[in-house]
Parts: structure tokens; C-alpha cells; sequence
């Protein structure tokens, strides 16, 4: 009997396995209390629970990261006094493969016929897409991301898979008036490690093209120094990388981004399936090297401002300032070539002794100064991309009669990542 309900199970799941990550709603029924909403936990947990499953057999590989019902019995509790919401087509029953299977549809953002297919019970109340959707809706809880959800704030981010479990803090903005395709524009700070006033130069740009401001905090205590942060926390020591002090990528700093992303989304009813990114001066280091580590991330334009200097795609040269004995070794350039991607920088960020600039002899053939490293950096991508005759989607950008200020900057990459309105 239990290999015939797992049988049935693994078919309904493979009805709706065909849609991309991407494409799921993240926002529903939170059946293990964590916070966060999702078709593989919450969904299966229901799913199970309608199958008659109790014990180990309904929660093992059900539950999410920081789930507070972690036990078979408060999951039953919770879900036999969830009987009348459960009903989804309004039939006066439930069933795994009518009400179980609407909800695990809906949760892996399935809409209209395909919502509803072959899934609805005899003598239902509710017997289309726009009814079942609208009830499945009215059913969500409602979760914030911070009071209101409106104006500036700060929230607590905290994975137990991720950086030991720690927790950060970050900075965000809402403007007015959001909906659910409202863009999401993460902000990476500089060296100052001030994401409250990185958020803050966005403000009125985000209130005036309506798109939402996400600034972690990347403090010093968790990421210390320019390994931590600069280079993302890959290596212990990231200027001489070796096997034995590479982090385990959970610890990277760039494997943050999508799960911050994922728990955004929920909470501020977005359905948005890509985010931008902007990193100023040290943060816009953070921004291009977050592209190389994780070229699967959901990003879908990359600016990288006033970057005081770059890892440059070059297999021969040693990381930091090249691939070799990194994890980027193995990688494809044209996978970097075909990513939107804006350098930009100002026209006179050209100072060779400015603060904070690192010079030796490896990273002065990148240029002496910040806006001549900028030019390398394109230019190497640009003539690769010729040389594999491959796509290049990459565009350079000067701030004319400007320095290092990531006051302009911001101006200026609100304008070419959501247009000037």
C-alpha cells in the first residue's frame, strides 16, 4: 500500500516538474512555520497529509531551512484543523489527487487551464481557474517584509545552511503603489560597509520608476577585510588560494543572494523571477565576481561601478586577479560574454593614489587607476568575445565630470536598468 501512495505521489509531482524554478510562486500555505512558502515543502506536506501518511513518512525531505513544526504530530494537528480550508474546490471533501494536487499546482505558479486539468472533484463549487485561484489566494497568510511594507526599513535574514547559520541585517526600501511584478534591485555597499546610506541614495529613483531596494549589510565581524567581502569569502585567504583554504561555498558570501531573493518574495507578494544588481566601488567588485561564482544566480543585469580593480578572465593568471587555482578554473567564458552586464565609472575616478586602491605590480596591468581598470576590464571581455565569436552583452558607461561618488552612480544605473520615465 505505501509503495502504491508513493507511486501516485511521484506521478502527481511529475505532472508539474516541468516548470522552472523560476516560475514558481513562492508565497502560500506555511505548513512548517518557517516563514517561507514553497510546492516541495509546504505543498508535499499537504499532498502527504490528504494521502493519509503519518508519522516519519510525512515530514522526512518535506520540512524547510528554520521550519519551527518540525514533528509529524503538531504537522497532523495543524492539518486536521485545516479541513474546510483544504477543501479548495468547495466539494465538501478532500482529496490528495483534487484538492492536494490544486495546491501543489498553484504553488509551483501554474495558472489557468493548467491549474485545473483533470484535477477538480465531482459536484465542486468552484470549477475554474480564476475561482480556485481566487480562493487558494484568500487562503495565504499574510507575511511583511517590514511593517507595512512600505517606506525604509530593515529586516533579519537567517538560512541554517548558510554562513553557520548566522543571521544578517538588511536594508531595504518600498516604495508606494509595488504589485507583484514591481522589480527588485539588490545593493551591494563599499568598503565603508554603510548599506543605510547605499539604500538610501536609491530613494527617490525608486519611488519615481517603482522598483524595490534590497542592501545587505555585509558586516566586518562576518566578513572581515577584502577576503570576506571583496572577494566574497571563497578562500580563507583569498590573495593566496590553495585547496586547504578554500570555504566550503556555503560560506561564500555571493551564496546569499538567491535565498535573500527567495525570502523577499513572499513577503512582499512579488512574482518577479530575476533581480538586478549594483555594487559601488568595493561592493561593485562584489557584483562582477558574484556573476563568475555564480553564473546561475537569477540576476538579470549586473552593474559594477567605480570597482577599484577586477578578476579579470584570464585562466593563466592566478586568482585573485585571474582563474587559475580558483573554483573558476573549469568555467566558460561565453557563460560571462551572454550576461547583461554594466560597467560603469566615472570620468574621473583616475586618481592612481586614491584611498584604498590597491597597486602592485600583477594589478597595475590592469591600469593605475580605477577608470583606466575599468577600460581593461571591458575591453579583455570585449575582444574574447570576438576572439570565440560569441555573444556579447556586455555595454561600458562613463559618468562624465564625475569622481568616485556612488551618489551619481545610483543615479545613473536607475536610469539604465528601469529607464528614465
Amino acid at each position: 500500500m505505501r509503495a502504491f501512495i508513493a507511486l501516485v505521489i511521484f506521478l502527481s509531482l511529475f505532472k508539474v516538474s516541468f516548470l522552472s524554478a523560476e516560475e514558481r510562486v513562492s508565497a502560500s500555505l506555511d505548513i512548517d512555520g518557517n516563514g517561507q512558502y514553497d510546492a516541495l515543502t509546504d505543498g508535499l506536506l499537504i499532498v502527504r497529509y490528504l494521502f493519509g501518511l503519518t508519522d516519519s513518512s510525512l515530514t522526512n525531505g518535506t520540512l524547510g531551512a528554520n521550519a519551527t513544526r518540525t514533528e509529524p504530530s503538531q504537522i497532523l494537528s495543524l492539518l486536521d484543523s485545516m479541513q474546510d480550508t483544504l477543501d479548495i474546490d468547495g466539494n465538501q471533501s478532500t482529496d490528495a489527487l483534487t484538492d492536494g494536487l490544486l495546491i501543489l499546482r498553484y504553488l509551483f505558479g501554474l495558472r489557468g487551464d493548467a491549474l485545473i486539468d483533470s484535477v477538480i472533484g465531482n459536484d465542486s463549487s468552484r470549477d475554474s481557474a480564476s475561482s480556485i485561484e481566487t480562493y487558494v489566494k484568500s487562503v495565504m497568510p499574510t507575511v511583511t517584509l517590514i511593517e507595512g511594507n512600505i517606506g525604509s526599513g530593515q529586516f533579519s535574514f537567517q538560512d541554517s545552511m548558510l554562513i553557520g547559520g548566522l543571521s544578517i541585517n538588511v536594508f531595504c526600501y518600498i516604495p508606494d503603489g509595488i504589485s507583484e511584478t514591481t522589480p527588485i534591485l539588490f545593493v551591494f555597499h563599499g568598503g565603508g560597509r554603510n548599506p543605510r546610506d547605499y539604500r538610501s541614495a536609491f530613494v527617490s529613483e525608486a519611488n519615481e520608476k517603482k522598483f524595490i531596494v534590497i542592501a545587505p549589510e555585509f558586516s566586518s565581524s562576518l566578513f572581515p577585510g577584502g577576503d570576506g567581502y571583496n572577494l566574497g569569502n571563497v578562500f580563507v585567504d583569498g590573495d593566496n588560494p590553495s585547496a586547504s583554504s578554500l570555504n566550503d561555498e556555503s560560506e561564500w558570501l555571493f551564496s546569499l543572494m538567491d535565498p535573500i531573493f527567495d525570502y523577499v518574495k513572499p513577503r512582499l507578494a512579488n512574482n518577479t523571477s530575476k533581480y538586478s544588481v549594483f555594487g559601488h566601488s568595493a561592493g561593485g567588485q562584489v557584483a562582477h565576481r558574484l556573476m563568475f561564482f555564480k553564473p546561475s544566480a537569477k540576476v538579470n543585469h549586473f552593474v559594477a561601478a567605480g570597482s577599484g580593480w577586477y578578476t579579470t578572465m584570464n585562466k593563466n593568471l592566478s586568482f585573485p586577479y585571474g582563474f587559475e587555482n580558483s573554483p573558476l578554473e573549469d568555467s566558460s567564458f561565453s557563460s560571462y560574454l551572454e550576461k547583461r552586464v554594466t560597467i560603469l565609472i566615472g570620468e574621473l575616478d583616475n586618481d592612481p593614489n586614491a584611498p584604498s586602491l590597491r597597486r602592485n605590480s600583477i594589478v597595475d596591468q590592469q591600469g593605475r587607476n580605477r577608470f583606466d581598470r575599468a577600460v581593461y576590464f571591458y575591453e579583455q571581455a570585449r575582444d574574447i568575445s570576438e576572439q570565440q565569436q560569441v555573444p556579447f552583452n556586455w555595454t561600458f558607461d562613463v559618468l562624465q565630470n564625475t569622481g568616485h561618488d556612488y551618489v551619481a552612480a545610483s543615479e545613473r544605473a536607475s536610469e539604465l536598468l528601469f529607464g528614465t520615465n
